[in-house]
């Protein structure tokens, strides 16, 4: 696609020569102007035309407006830090970069509300929080380098969901741009507000193609008192669920319940140069974290590690002693995708399932592996509160990206054919993107796509916004 002289001009004058940038032009270097264009994934090389950095919605609005009027396809850009090519631009389009909408808006310290631009990365909107007295728990690995935005845009769950619930829960109002240029306010300031349709809640999960989320009004909760981590050794993964079974009968709340497996742990240790947290060598590992209130829930937590060992459910476990053994817990958790990415090319699943279904499902998948890609080793890990399991397959050292992707993509049919089976669905929080809109249908059914068809062309009639995008 070519550009003209006359709509670089004009591009300019919208946002200022030092907010937009052209592929053809030398203001930007070219690795930092395709970085913007692209996400985690290894799959797909980015290849598109503009690169443009709005401050607020009405410039954003602004620059749909061009791209509708031109017939420029659209992909908006947050932090990058996804996993499925949602935020992948690879034919020519125009990217629009929310790196520069990150002030907060307004705060309501009655209601306990925030609204920022979308653009805020997370782990400063938990900053915000907390300088006013409030709380934000949605938390996840990507904390430092993830917007809001598209956390809302994914629907992310993180680390903390067994507890806090989805990022849906807590999102009270939105800001959004239409793929015409159209402003979409949905209110934010009151809890109650049973007049019509919710329409917010098509915008978050929806990757960016039905609008571009812009600002956000979210709900802030008090901060836990205090907490504790334990960590344990479990001998198989039936032992994970019964272990989680146990946990119903605290009295403490549970503010999260992660798994990992010995493979991921030794991936962290090597990475990250952390020591081995037991004598002995256990397959599954898993870290909880309670919330304390009163000094006799240190001997509850006690009462309860004497509990499960002699359940037989975990074979050795620890409570950390402080602040710094706390976090050198989570680390062998939070570190794991940043240990097997770096190091290795890794094929991610990021999928769900009914609790009940998990281990029949792990051991047809296990076998499925075992018979047909026997070179494949299995990074396990996950949120086990609401079902979450990260399933990542990484590449042989004797295969090539090209090969290894390749035979990922013979095994990706038949896993989700195993996931259909026991009612689980093909992405938990990273969302679809482009790397996993053909199999939408083993999660949807054909009626429901079709709806999501019509949603979609009523929001982005030129299907200009994130296209190719979720819908096969």
């Amino acid at each position: 696609m070519s550009i003209s002289q006359e709509n670089k001009n004009k591009l300019k004058s919208l946002l200022g020569e030092d907010r937009v940038f052209f592929k053809d032009e030398t203001q930007m270097d070219q690795a930092t102007f395709l970085s913007f264009g692209t996400d985690r994934t290894k799959v797909y090389v980015p290849d598109y035309e503009i690169l443009t950095f709005p401050k607020n919605t009405q410039e954003v609005s602004e620059i749909v407006k061009f791209a509708f009027e031109n017939d420029i396809k659209i992909v908006p850009s947050g932090g990058r830090t996804g996993y499925a090519g949602g935020a992948v631009a690879k034919s020519g389009e125009i990217v629009i970069s929310l790196t520069k909408m990150d002030q907060v808006l307004d705060f309501d310290p009655f209601f306990g509300s925030l609204t920022v631009q979308a653009g805020m990365i997370t782990k400063n909107l938990h900053k915000e929080a907390e300088e006013k007295g409030f709380y934000f728990p949605v938390d996840f690995a990507a904390t430092g380098s993830s917007h809001i935005g598209g956390n809302i845009a994914t629907n992310a769950g993180g680390v903390r969901v067994v507890h806090y619930g989805l990022i849906r829960q807590w999102v009270l109002g939105l800001k959004v741009v239409t793929g015409t240029g159209e402003i979409l306010e949905f209110n934010g300031e009151i809890l109650k507000n049973n007049t019509g349709y919710d329409l917010k809640h098509l915008f978050i999960g929806s990757e960016g193609t039905l609008g571009i989320i812009t600002e956000c009004t979210l709900k802030l909760t008090k901060k836990p008192a205090d907490n504790r981590i334990l960590f344990t050794a479990v001998p198989d993964f039936s032992s994970i669920l019964e272990l989680f079974k146990e946990t119903h009968n605290m009295s403490l709340p549970i503010l999260a319940f992660e798994f990992l497996t010995k493979y991921c742990l030794d991936k962290v240790m090597d990475h990250l140069h952390v020591p081995d947290p037991f004598s002995e060598v256990s397959p599954y590992y898993v870290l909880m974290e309670f919330e304390i209130t009163e000094e006799s829930d240190d001997e509850k937590l006690f009462s309860f590690l004497e509990t499960i060992m002699e359940k037989g459910y975990v074979s050795d476990g620890s409570l950390a002693q402080n602040s710094r053994q706390a976090e050198t817990f989570w680390k062998y958790r939070e570190g794991i995708s940043e240990s097997i990415s770096i190091d290795y090319t890794v094929h991610k699943n990021d999928i769900s399932l009914p609790l009940r279904n998990m281990n029949p499902f792990l051991e047809d998948m296990q076998a499925l592996l075992s018979s047909k890609y026997p070179g494949f080793e299995i990074a396990l890990f996950g949120h086990i509160g609401d079902g979450n399991l990260h399933l990542n397959i990484v590449k042989p050292k004797d295969l090539s990206d090209t090969e290894f992707f390749s035979q990922c993509k013979k095994v990706d049919p038949s896993m989700f054919e195993l996931l259909q089976k026991h009612h689980g669905s093909i992405s938990a929080e990273h969302g679809i993107g482009l790397l996993k809109k053909d199999f939408l249908h083993f999660s949807r059914s054909s009626a429901e796509i079709e709806v999501m068809r019509m949603i979609k062309k009523a929001l982005d009639p030129k299907n200009l916004l994130n296209p190719g995008k979720i819908l096969p």
